[in-house]
């Protein structure tokens, strides 16, 4: 018999939730190493439907560990990467031979198998008696005002003019549901009197274009002090379509103030229909386009699934087309809304035959659909892009949970295409990471994108602004395109952000990949009808604008 014996290592403890009824339950975070890779595991028990699990890292190498509550923590140090020996910065964050570097996992629990027997979750054992997941949400959403904001979402629209069978806020399509616009002001000037500002507002819904007095909120948002930049959720039907309307919004939006998060789900026919009831591509087209005859600035948004994974880079490409596609935001697609059995996946894609034996014995584990994770998309860009992209060119943002969200960035320059990582090594400005591994809330309301030397650095790239104390304290390099690197030299800070293309990875939660560690730490949050902040996981995850009114 050839076996192929396994190792897993217990990385972390912390809270998640029960697929079935939500409740919160204690659940562990481990490793598993086969030989071939490293994968990391969320497995937790409920007390009355049993064990189940999720792959939330396909690949180690992309996973940071980092616990919210100092309760949680299983193994010494600082935060670093679950996979220690990897390549690139996501694989570690520090140079070899400096204290935090990692080459194995020394200070957890591990246990030998083969991968004849697979092991079963480990048995929480607790009384814990939860109440759902919206009361507890109700509880702890104080919390977020504590927190840093560095982007509020609010649905000005219940409604909307699409149908997609994945709709993560479940909206309803027919008679015209709008928040009246004295309410979206309470609710906005309601947090800004509490932050004292925010940095980036995000109009959503529903498709929030339907809104009747949508011009006129728009024009308050950019008249207003205490907002920045305005976000723009849309699947673009109007834009594409209606000729009164884009001729308001050129008139009425700001330039350097404004950009669109355009709903887009690839070039490639594959998923179309599944996400959105049909084929939209040629609408998508036209709206960009019309959107680049008003020098409109758009971020192309990618629901990110099985079907359409190996087309990511097709994307990009597409966008680096266009001088005003400024990126792609990939989100893996979570249960929520109208996600069909939302409730019953298991989410990773390392959903395999080594733990088919767990799904034998829950009948919650049973219910298992491979699932995409933030490892599955970046060794799908880097593979796909011809050794265009590197691992080396992502980094976590220096804000949140470094597991939250993940960028990088392509470089378009006399045209051609260049890797960020010929220009700036993201090593040099991680060490945000060294000393996080338990945060305060000293730390947390001083958000890393302002005060960290790789927030200031990333700035920098996403407005071109020349000089500042990132340019003068990291080199940003210029090297020939070439299989050998050519000696650098260094290259204005303006020519680097007028040519960054954005690559943004946001790995939404689910019951199935909960983990609380993260909600401690957010700082992307919705301003619910009640007008407090709730974490953009926590409040779609119980049930968003539908479960808020129940």
């Amino acid at each position: 018999m050839n076996l192929t014996c396994t190792t897993e290592s217990l990385l972390k403890r912390t809270s998640s939730r029960c697929p079935v009824c939500h409740a919160s339950v204690p659940a562990e975070v481990w490793k598993v190493s086969d030989g071939k890779g490293a994968r990391v595991f969320l497995r937790r028990t409920c007390p009355e439907h049993g064990a189940a699990e999720a792959c939330i890292a396909s690949d180690a190498r992309f996973y940071w560990l980092a616990q919210g509550d100092p309760q949680n923590q299983c193994c010494g140090g600082s935060c670093k990467a679950a996979e220690g020996d990897g390549v690139g910065t996501l694989g570690r964050n520090a140079a070899a031979g400096e204290s935090n570097q990692v080459s194995g996992i020394s200070h957890q629990s591990s246990v030998a198998s083969c991968q004849s027997r697979a092991s079963a979750p480990s048995s929480l054992i607790t009384d814990h008696s939860a109440s759902p997941a919206l009361n507890a949400a109700v509880e702890k959403t104080s919390a977020c005002e504590q927190l840093s904001t560095c982007l509020a979402l609010i649905e000005i629209v219940n409604s909307c003019n699409l149908a997609c069978p994945t709709c993560y806020a479940d909206s309803p399509t027919g008679a015209l549901d709008a928040v009246p616009l004295a309410d979206v002001q309470r609710r906005i000037q309601g947090v800004i009197d509490r932050k004292g500002r925010i940095e980036i507002l995000q109009l959503s819904g529903g498709e929030p274009t339907l809104h009747p007095q949508f011009f006129e909120l728009l024009g308050w948002l950019h008249a207003h002090p205490g907002i920045d930049y305005v976000l723009l959720n849309t699947n673009g039907v109007r834009i594409a379509n209606d000729d009164s309307f884009l001729d308001s919004l050129g008139k009425t939006f700001r330039a350097g103030k404004f950009q669109l998060y355009l709903q887009f789900d690839g070039v490639q026919e594959a998923a179309q229909r599944a996400l959105r009831g049909g084929d939209l591509r040629e609408l998508r087209k036209r709206a960009i386009e019309r959107c680049g005859t008003l020098g409109i600035p758009i971020t192309l948004a990618m629901t990110v699934t099985p079907e359409n994974l190996p087309h990511l880079w097709d994307t990009v490409e597409f966008g680096l087309q266009f001088p005003h596609v400024r990126g792609v935001s990939f989100q893996p697609m979570f249960g929520s809304g109208r996600v069909p059995g939302s409730s019953s996946l298991v989410f990773g894609s390392a959903a395999t035959s080594q733990h088919q034996a767990i799904s034998n014995q829950s009948p919650v584990a049973s219910h298992q659909s491979p699932r995409l994770n933030t490892a599955d998309v970046i060794l799908a860009l880097v593979a796909q892009s011809a050794t265009r992209l590197r691992y080396e060119d992502f980094t976590p943002l220096p804000c949140g949970d470094p597991n939250c969200a993940t960028i990088g960035y392509l470089l378009k320059i006399g045209g051609q295409t260049r890797s960020i990582s010929d220009f700036v090594d993201f090593r040099q400005v991680q060490d945000f990471l060294r000393d996080k591994v338990r945060y305060t809330p000293e730390d947390l309301a001083r958000c890393g994108c302002e005060s960290e030397p790789l927030g200031e650095l990333l700035h920098d790239l996403e407005t071109g602004l020349k000089g500042g104390s990132a340019a003068a304290q990291f080199k940003i390099q210029n090297s020939e395109p070439s299989a050998a690197r050519q000696p650098r030299t260094e290259v204005g800070q303006s020519k680097i952000g007028s040519a960054a293309f954005r690559l943004f990875i946001k790995p939404f939660m689910d019951a199935w990949t909960w983990d609380e560690d993260r909600i401690d730490r957010c700082c992307t949050h919705v301003i619910r009808p009640d007008g407090k902040l709730d974490s953009f996981c926590r409040y779609y995850a119980s049930g968003g604008q539908q479960g808020f009114r129940a």
